[in-house]
């Protein structure tokens, strides 16, 4: 019996995928399974707080989204992270996080990276981003000014990287460099929110 749902959930994951691929775009994680710390890296500092859950209620891909729940406080700082493999300094668990490895992937097919996202019309502002193989991180700035759900584009060339925040071992050398090993969503703006998020795609948006 194990292995009938070990064979269901791989005819799944490549399902999904194929079907991805014949539609001109790569999904790239639709949040399926646990979504707790072993397989996703969040936290707080300074005295805010960040949970993160599955959504079955409100979703877009696959049966949930991934439901963040803040209260980020003025000075305070919140991340959300998902990698591509498991962080096996924290966690035992091995394999990829990932619907695709992004080593196989042909990254000049893309040239933009979407994600649905529940908006509350709020006006907070979410950033949205990218770690590159060389660990520079690259962000593009989100505007919660809209309800419901909504396919939000983000465009490689309209990411920007900051010098003063980046990790110490980055190679800092202003380009992109592929592939991306992971993405990142932090609330900006101080106070109270819950938000979902689903489907992050790579997709072609340049004729």
């Amino acid at each position: 019996m194990k292995s009938l749902y070990v064979f269901l959930a791989g005819f799944l994951v490549f399902s999904l995928i194929s079907y991805a691929q014949t539609e001109k775009e790569l999904l790239l994680d639709s949040f399926e399974g646990e979504l707790n710390s072993r397989t996703v890296d969040f936290g707080a500092g300074d005295d805010s707080l960040i949970e993160v859950d599955a959504s079955t209620e409100l979703k877009v891909c696959g049966a949930q989204s991934m439901k963040i729940k803040y209260d980020l406080k003025p000075g305070g700082y919140i991340w959300i992270v998902r990698r591509d493999e498991a962080d096996k300094s924290k966690s035992k668990k091995e394999g990829n996080i990932w619907l695709v490895n992004p080593r196989k992937i042909d990254w000049e097919k893309y040239d933009a990276l979407s994600l649905q996202m529940y908006g509350r019309k709020s006006n907070a502002i979410i950033t949205f981003g990218i770690k590159d193989v060389k660990g520079e991180i690259w962000r593009f700035i989100i505007l919660d000014d809209f309800k419901g759900w909504k396919e939000v584009v983000c465009p490689f060339s309209q990411f920007y990287a900051h010098r003063g925040q980046q990790p110490q071992n980055a190679e800092f050398n202003k380009i992109l460099d592929f592939p991306i090993k992971s993405f990142l969503i932090e609330p900006n703006i101080p106070g109270e929110g819950v938000y979902y998020f689903d489907c992050v795609k790579l997709i072609k948006v340049e004729k």
